[in-house]
Order: C-alpha cells, then structure tokens, then sequence
C-alpha cells in the first residue's frame, strides 16, 4: 500500500498550471519538523518534501496561506518515468487548529 501522510507546514506553492485535458495542477513545498521513534530512541527529523495537488485538492493549496501547517494526506510516486525522485501527491487535506 502507497499511503503516505504528513504534518507540515506549506512553504511555497507556484502558480498553477493545466493538464491537455485542462485539469488544474499546483506545485508546493511542505516542511516537516518533529521527532520519530527509532529502534527506541528519539530521531529528531527536520525535512522538506515536494508536493503536487490535482484536480478539486489543488483549490485546498490555492487558498491556504503560506506558513499554515495542516496534515496532508496521499501517496508517493517518481517525478517522471526517467526522473525516479518521488514526488509527494497529495488526496487530503486537514487543516490543524
């Protein structure tokens, strides 16, 4: 199964672009910082991910201001079919309080 999800803040976002079959796509970038449990001992992460939101999930990036954390749900896939970097795809949005 292909489930990622993440809190993190939305950092920058560009100015959306369509598909040929005219579908809206926005390109982002989420920062992460907390700590994980590994082999019982505290891991502190601090990272940043590239993002993408298709289609009705695109307006969620479109209105959130940039600085606002939310948990961000989706799945991981390559950037391209020759460029395997993976590239977070974001199905979810909830906003945190």
């Amino acid at each position: 199964m292909n489930h990622f999800t993440l809190t993190a803040i939305l950092v920058s976002k560009d100015a959306i672009r369509f598909t040929p079959a005219g579908i809206p796509v926005m390109h982002c970038q989420l920062e992460h910082s907390g700590q994980a449990n590994e082999v019982g001992v505290a891991r502190k992460i601090q990272m940043s991910v590239e993002a993408l939101a298709i289609g009705p999930i695109q307006k969620g990036i479109e209105q959130m201001d940039l600085g606002t954390q939310a948990v961000f749900e989706g799945f991981l896939a390559p950037k391209t079919l020759r460029n395997q970097r993976l590239v977070f795809h974001i199905t979810h949005i909830q906003l945190k309080n």
